[in-house]
């Protein structure tokens, strides 16, 4: 767009609006862990959540999913064990590979983690109409979605990628 094509009003807002949400989001995310005693970084939190939806997966997997390259996935992995977060376990369906799965420290972690961020969540959109919430959530999932397959026309993944859920994470699991 920056080609000599006159810029959209609307998307000159959203570019606006996108870099403000990322700066504040990185606050949000300390005050969370400050607020409910639980401290997880952006890439922990989002790794056990993944194994939370999905169970058990491989590194491999892990990988494709976040768009990283393996070397960077095991290191926040074996991060993630070092602090007791998740175990790894040998991959029945193939001996030769490693499986990581949430330890039960790391479920209550990642638990009061959401918990915390979701009651944080709802104590800044109390006031919107359910709709809006429902169109709010839907509008940054299609972001989300039209950002990752940007990323994997741009970096495609050096392995095949577990389908990403439809549908958020259930409100009963914790």
């Amino acid at each position: 767009m920056d080609n000599g094509q006159e810029l959209d009003d609307r998307l000159i807002k959203i570019e606006h609006e996108l870099s403000v949400l990322s700066r504040r989001a990185e606050r949000f995310q300390m005050a969370i862990a400050d607020e409910s005693g639980t401290v997880l970084d952006r890439s922990a939190y989002l790794l056990l959540s993944h194994i939370h939806e999905h169970g058990a997966v491989r590194l491999t997997t892990l990988g494709a999913v976040f768009a990283l390259d393996i070397s960077t996935v095991s290191r926040q992995v074996a991060a993630l064990a070092t602090a007791g977060l998740v175990e790894r376990t040998t991959d029945p369906s193939d001996r030769r590979a490693t499986l990581v799965k949430l330890s039960t420290h790391g479920q209550q972690r990642y638990l009061a983690t959401r918990s915390a961020r979701v009651k944080t969540i709802n104590s800044l959109v109390q006031t919107w109409a359910q709709e809006e919430r429902n169109v709010f959530g839907a509008l940054l999932g299609r972001l989300n979605a039209a950002i990752a397959e940007h990323d994997r026309a741009r970096f495609p993944p050096q392995y095949e990628p577990c389908p990403a859920p439809d549908a958020p994470p259930k409100a009963g699991t914790d």
